[in-house]
């Protein structure tokens, strides 16, 4: 009877492991899920900010379009009018048009975060074909396609991530005036052309024609005009300035944009003078010049996704899981993976959901 009593203690014990087993099991599932949604969440917040600068930099290049050419596209009497400048079409210039043009990076991507592409189109208001300022010019940067769920609806959550990190600039198409696209007290109508690139949710940012300086071309052709040596007036240039030598300032060297370096290095290549800073050339990252040999000084974060062995890089509502630092399911050049999260199961409806991590390699 004693041995019976010890077999059967045993088995009641064991049942209740087992038991507390599977309730540790459950709550790391449910974890496991919940952690997966947070990721996911954050990584389009992260490629609702990646479209924005990403547009930022395409407006840009529409805002020097405007400055360099602002008489001749107020006057324009048809479409090829700058044919000759090398822009086919005045009113939707084409970014490798741009490009050529020295207006835009050479490094600039056309296809961008979240699986978009992006539009141009320059409109005209006023007294049109005149000159400025009764003539006034503008242009619409616009992703493609417009921010909206699998449904068919604005992505709501989407688009106000990507108005936060345009900082006041951006403009959307919004379902109850789609007619108009709107902004921070701004309203423009819709462009007549490309009527199916304008639906609601489509976000988009607006160039405008800076002021005119001297009244057009040809003003301004007296002596005061020329810059001398050891002149201390501000030139203010409003076009691209290009030069063969060594740029020196006696202070320090401030820019409102950007500072683009275009050769890429390598770690460990020879370089001079010590201290200065070049760019990497296979992947993002910054480099300094070190007892005459490129040292890593700083590397971006390499982003991340999530991917699903059914669903691949979307998530369960068929949002994407995209890394937003290369609008795809991939690390950058440079990057390896690092598994930081799973859930789910090969063979379960709900399939294999693992996140991935994409961390510097050296």
């Amino acid at each position: 009877m004693a041995r019976g009593g010890v077999r059967g203690g045993w088995h009641a014990q064991r049942g209740a492991l087992l038991l507390e087993f599977m309730v540790v099991a459950i709550l790391s599932l449910v974890l496991a899920v919940w952690a997966g949604g947070e990721w996911a969440q954050r990584a389009r917040a992260l490629q609702a900010r990646s479209l924005a600068a990403w547009m930022e930099i395409a407006r840009d290049a529409a805002d020097a379009f405007l400055a360099r050419h602002a008489h001749e596209l107020a006057i324009a009497p048809a479409d090829d009018a700058l044919a000759e400048r090398g822009f086919a079409d005045w009113r939707a210039p084409r970014w490798d048009e741009l490009r050529a043009a020295g207006l835009l990076a050479g490094g600039w991507q056309a296809a961008g975060p979240l699986r978009r592409t992006l539009g141009l189109r320059v409109v005209r208001e006023g007294a049109c074909p005149g000159p400025v300022p009764d003539c006034r010019v503008q242009a619409l940067v616009h992703a493609r396609p417009a921010l909206q769920t699998a449904r068919g609806g604005v992505d709501e959550a989407l688009v106000a991530e990507w108005l936060q990190a345009a900082g006041g600039r951006g403009m959307v198409v919004w379902p109850h005036r789609p007619g108009f696209i709107s902004g921070a007290g701004l309203r423009i109508p819709v462009p007549e052309a490309d009527v199916a690139d304008w639906a609601p949710g489509t976000v988009a940012l607006a160039a405008r024609m800076a002021p005119a300086h001297g009244g057009g071309p040809g003003a301004g052709t007296d002596d005061t005009a020329y810059l001398r040596i050891r002149d201390a007036r501000d030139p203010d240039f409003q076009g691209d300035a290009t030069v063969q030598g060594v740029v020196r300032s006696g202070t320090r060297l401030a820019a409102s944009d950007s500072l683009h370096l275009e050769q890429g290095w390598s770690v460990g290549d020879a370089c001079a003078p010590e201290g200065a800073l070049g760019r990497l050339g296979k992947g993002p990252g910054l480099l300094s010049c070190r007892q005459g040999a490129w040292v890593p000084l700083a590397r971006p974060a390499g982003g991340g996704y999530l991917l699903n062995s059914r669903r691949g890089c979307q998530d369960s509502l068929g949002g994407s899981t995209v890394n937003p630092v290369t609008g795809m399911c991939a690390c950058p050049t440079g990057y390896v993976r690092a598994t930081v999260a799973e859930s789910g199961s090969v063979t379960g409806p709900e399939g294999l959901t693992i996140g991935y991590l994409c961390l510097p390699q050296d």
